[in-house]
């Protein structure tokens, strides 16, 4: 710091002393007036011929009552005392003192009597009610003038009016100090408060600031890790649109998808342009829901709107790539607001599912050709074992016709693998297709029932069916509803404990036919429920009780259902049963499985 301001300094703290000082005195600094015009009266009394002692014991003693009330200034002004009752005291020791004082310096004609007037101001400036104060004034003034008159009386009227009035007048300037003291006091409270207020208002908006300051440094560094994801994600096309679908944001992925930049697309490209007609018109297959207006097409005005409405939008279709081409991928829509909820927009997240398609055809095909190459010797092995089991010229021995059962029953186990993944095969190449005709469903699932009959008596397990004698007819493949059938069937009884119980009903409704198929099993936890359809998924209960399976059984079972026309439902408790519904339409137009 320059000595300029080292001096700027010092001299501001004087003056914050000073103000101090003069705004709220201690007891001492009130007292020190007093103490001076009582050295001042001592001072003339032995500098002045004129001005003499008269009775040397009242100014002794008056004398005596200011030094006590100073070292009681000090007491109160050393121990933080500065308001209170107790120190009215100095000002009325004051005050009885100085008109002793007066009583040995020259009685009624003493040249001090004025010198009661400081400790009366002090005493007007005390907190207090103006009433008291002038009370009070009166009766210490009137003593105080009238100290000398105890000794000396008057020797006329006028001198006795003197000593009434003087404490009248001097109480009337005590009353009007008062009046402005508390004015003053007024003004001061409400300067303090104001100040107060301003500085808790100071303190308040810096803290706003900082904090402020550290909302911003956060949103810049959350606004930089953003923009650092949005321009590593490449293998993603995320693209941000207005309420129109006009870009607003065009991640590099999406610029490597589709062949055009973020300064190409800003505000001027739609995305219904990525949209061939097929994909659009795949988008419009709800017609119930109502179409938003717009100038999109209908089909993607219907996507956005169900997504403005919070519902999950997820596709799989064609777009167009870089070149032009038709590009498999999938399509994530969701609904973009503001802080307050307000819709700004959509955000379009497009997956290139080219390389998976490729990959799922890849091991479709492996499976396929895998499958067939299997059958083939598996159909000459099963031959040839009934060959060998039915040969009489050489007929075979007990232990020998154990092995060849053994290997019989591996060998239709094998080769129901292998149909089943056939099968599946099938569906997913779009090859699968069924035979649909009018019929009566009660005799297949009887029949279905009595194929089960034998393995759920070896599990020991009952199979109890609530069927009608018959049912109205509908079209339906006997054969595949029967394969469904006997696939639920199998499920129900292998993972039904023994002593448990498979209960099989129909309910035929005007629209609907609904099979289910209740056991009392060891169930299915809720969030495995919805992967029971996916290939060779397997529950976690049936993994611990090391059911054998390879998880097929229901995904071929959903996909003769979804060829009729129909869907399935499932329920279950873990540790309670499980009840699997196929449900079939009765008016069904029944088509090639999806791939």
């Amino acid at each position: 710091m320059s000595d300029p301001d080292r001096s700027h300094a010092a001299r501001r703290r004087w003056s914050l002393r000073w103000a101090m000082l003069l705004e709220r005195p201690s007891p001492l600094a009130k007292q020190l007036p007093t103490v001076f015009l009582l050295l001042l009266g001592l001072l003339l009394v032995g500098v002045a011929p004129a001005v003499q002692f008269t009775s040397a014991l009242d100014a002794l003693i008056g004398v005596a009552g200011v030094v006590a009330a100073t070292i009681l200034a000090v007491a109160m002004t050393v121990r933080g005392v500065w308001d209170g009752w107790v120190v009215v005291l100095v000002p009325t020791i004051d005050i009885l003192s100085l008109g002793l004082f007066r009583s040995g310096t020259g009685g009624a004609a003493s040249l001090f009597g004025a010198f009661i007037l400081v400790p009366i101001i002090w005493l007007a400036t005390v907190p207090m009610r103006r009433a008291v104060v002038v009370l009070v004034v009166i009766g210490l003034t009137a003593l105080g003038q009238l100290l000398p008159y105890f000794r000396q009386p008057p020797a006329n009227g006028e001198e006795w009016l003197r000593g009434v009035v003087t404490p009248i007048v001097f109480a009337m300037v005590a009353f009007v100090v008062a009046e402005l003291s508390h004015l003053q006091r007024q003004r001061t409270g409400l300067a303090e408060r104001l100040a107060a207020f301003r500085e808790a208002a100071l303190q308040e908006n810096s803290e706003v600031l900082v904090r402020l300051r550290e909302e911003e440094s956060r949103y810049r560094r959350l606004l930089g890790e953003f923009q650092s994801v949005w321009d590593a994600t490449t293998e993603q096309a995320v693209i941000s649109t207005d309420l129109d679908g006009v870009v607003v944001r065009w991640n590099p992925g999406a610029a490597r998808l589709f062949g055009r930049t973020e300064e190409e697309t800003f505000g001027r490209f739609r995305v219904d342009a990525l949209f061939p007609e097929d994909a659009l018109e795949l988008l419009d297959d709800d017609a119930s829901d109502p179409v938003p207006d717009g100038e999109l097409p209908s089909g993607l005005r219907r996507v956005l709107a169900r997504a403005a409405a919070g519902e999950p939008v997820d596709h799989d279709l064609g777009l167009f790539g870089a070149r032009g081409e038709v590009v498999p991928m999938r399509l994530t829509v969701t609904a973009r607001s503001d802080e307050h909820g307000a819709p700004l927009g959509y955000l379009l997240v497009m997956t290139d599912e080219t390389r998976a398609a490729e990959v799922a055809r890849m091991k479709d095909e492996f499976v396929g050709m895998i499958s067939h190459e299997l059958r083939t010797p598996l159909t000459s092995i099963l031959g040839y074992i009934e060959l060998l089991g039915h040969d009489r010229s050489a007929p075979l021995t007990e232990d020998q016709q154990q092995f060849l059962s053994v290997i019989d029953r591996n060998a239709h186990r094998l080769l129901k693998l292998v149909s089943d993944l056939l099968f599946v095969a099938q569906v997913e190449s779009g090859r699968f297709s069924i035979e649909p005709r009018d019929g009566d469903v009660v005799p297949v699932i009887l029949a279905a029932i009595e194929s089960a009959r034998p393995a759920a008596e070896r599990a020991g397990v009952e199979i109890v069916d609530e069927l009608p004698a018959d049912s109205p007819a509908f079209r339906f493949d006997p054969e595949r509803i029967g394969q469904a059938i006997d696939n639920v069937l199998s499920n129900a009884i292998k993972f039904t404990p023994r002593g448990g119980r498979v209960v099989v009903g129909l309910d035929v409704g005007p629209d609907q036919v609904r099979i289910s198929v209740r056991d009392t099993g060891i169930g299915i936890p809720d969030d495995e429920v919805g992967r029971l359809f996916v290939r060779f998924f397997r529950a976690s209960t049936a993994i611990r009780n090391a059911t054998p399976g390879v998880g097929l059984g229901l995904t071929i079972t959903k996909a003769i259902v979804v060829a009729h026309g129909g869907s399935m439902d499932v329920s279950s408790r873990v540790g309670e049963g499980t009840v699997m519904r196929i449900l079939l339409p009765r008016q069904a137009s029944p088509a090639a499985a999806p791939s």
